[in-house]
């Protein structure tokens, strides 16, 4: 393929790429034309957030006593009763707030939410979550407040396991000729196995010698509704209780009994809240910034970015317009890359998209200042350009040692700042290396 040949496919190539990634890749879906380009991921701060909050419950149960004065489930003959808080007043401690706070966040994190902010007034115990607006959103609210609270009862109501009981709570899946089975397996401690033992052994099927079914059975339970009321066909002496969810051959159904599973899981192996809580706020606030805000800055950066082309062109002439080619391509590529890896993307990541362009531009202006010094000789122009390549990765790979420091920050601006300087810079590297270097060596004769 000849000089020009190469230098024509590649623009080609790059045009290609920019219309695909500031324009979109469409296909028809149905009557619609769709863009299957995955959407940018937003932060809070670009595309608003839901805010989340729980109060401490002043709730109160109606408690039932015997004749005798003791506790009863329901109401008795000669009994009495009374209205009790669900939260006595020796549990409302600064500690149990922070206990709560630090449950909450567990479950959040567990759920894989990618941002949130989570504040505790420690006066009242109120505690405000802010998160993203997505699929998991309304998740993730019930998790803020939901007890977690774990139970076998028998038919009476008397609890015979609870959380203390417990070690760890996983989901697992068995795949046979039926379907999927999604189950979870409930690990008791190492103090519990003998009492569970002895409760399979208890409540058993059995029939009497008319043939009545005479069974007891217990009542799994999270927070009081009930799983599975059920019997055991066998004795359990290795501590796990497997609870079977449900059985599909559809995908959908068994992701909806996965879901289920993790959920349930994530709850129980997060502990029980120590505090009762009732939600008094759950509503979607818009980000401060809109696309007002945005026009004027967006108008200068323009501005800046043609200037900037202008001196590339009057300076540098042909090697000048084929810089310009190879830096839309970058950028093409960068945002293509933004979109695949599902970088979420902050004021700060934008930031690390501004500098990723000026360093990539400050790379070409030094190639191309070297290269005007040099003869126009196609291996004096390899030279030059790999030596360029060589003396820029001084300043590129410790910035790019930084933004992969910055991948491993909890916080996510810190975060979306570090992950796409780590991708803005390696694709400086890469690509200037490959596009750029063949589209400048063949800028000239052999």
């Amino acid at each position: 393929m000849n000089r020009k040949l190469k230098i024509t496919f590649i623009t080609l190539l790059i045009v290609l790429l920019a219309l695909i990634s500031f324009v979109g890749l469409f296909v028809q879906d149905t009557k619609f034309m769709k863009n299957i380009l995955p959407e940018y991921k937003l932060g809070m701060d670009l595309e608003g957030h839901r805010a989340v909050t729980i109060n401490v419950s002043d709730d109160t149960e109606t408690v039932y006593y015997d004749a005798d004065g003791n506790e009863v489930e329901e109401e008795a003959e000669g009994g009495t009763s009374e209205e009790v808080p669900v939260n006595s007043e020796e549990n409302l401690t600064k500690e149990n707030y922070e206990k709560t706070k630090q449950i909450i966040e567990n479950r959040l994190k567990d759920l894989a939410i990618s941002e949130y902010l989570i504040r505790l007034n420690e006066d009242n115990g109120s505690i405000t979550v802010q998160m993203p607006e997505d699929d998991m959103t309304d998740i993730a609210s019930q998790f803020l407040y939901r007890i977690g609270r774990f139970t076998i009862e028998d038919e009476d109501g008397q609890v015979l396991m609870d959380n203390s009981n417990l070690e760890m709570v996983q989901v697992g899946y068995t795949t046979s000729t039926s379907g999927t089975t999604i189950y979870l397996a409930f690990t008791f401690n190492d103090d519990s196995v003998e009492k569970l033992k002895e409760i399979t052994n208890t409540y058993v099927e059995s029939t009497d010698e008319e043939g009545n079914d005479t069974s007891k059975q217990v009542s799994i339970k999270v927070d009081d509704t009930s799983l599975i009321d059920t019997t055991f066909d066998s004795e359990i002496s290795n501590g796990v209780l497997q609870l079977t969810l449900g059985t599909s051959t559809d995908s959908e159904m068994i992701n909806a009994y996965l879901q289920q599973a993790t959920n349930i899981a994530i709850l129980l192996n997060n502990g029980n809240l120590p505090i009762t809580y009732t939600i008094e706020q759950n509503r979607f606030i818009k980000s401060d910034i809109t696309l007002s805000d945005a026009f004027i800055p967006a108008i200068v950066l323009g501005a800046i970015l043609l200037i900037g082309f202008i001196v590339l062109i009057v300076k540098y002439r042909k090697l000048g317009l084929l810089a310009i080619i190879s830096y839309i391509g970058y950028m093409a590529i960068l945002l293509i890359v933004i979109r695949y890896t599902n970088l979420v993307i902050t004021m700060e990541g934008i930031f690390a998209i501004l500098i990723s362009a000026i360093l990539n531009y400050i790379l070409l202006i030094y190639v191309l200042q070297a290269l005007k010094k040099t003869d126009k000789n196609r291996e004096e122009y390899k030279n030059v350009f790999n030596k360029s390549m060589k003396s820029m990765l001084l300043v590129l790979i410790p910035t790019m040692i930084i933004g992969i420091a910055m991948c491993f920050a909890a916080w996510l601006p810190v975060y979306s700042f570090g992950t796409i300087m780590f991708w803005g810079v390696l694709i400086i590297m890469i690509y200037n290396a490959l596009i750029t270097r063949i589209l400048f060596l063949n800028s000239i004769k052999e």
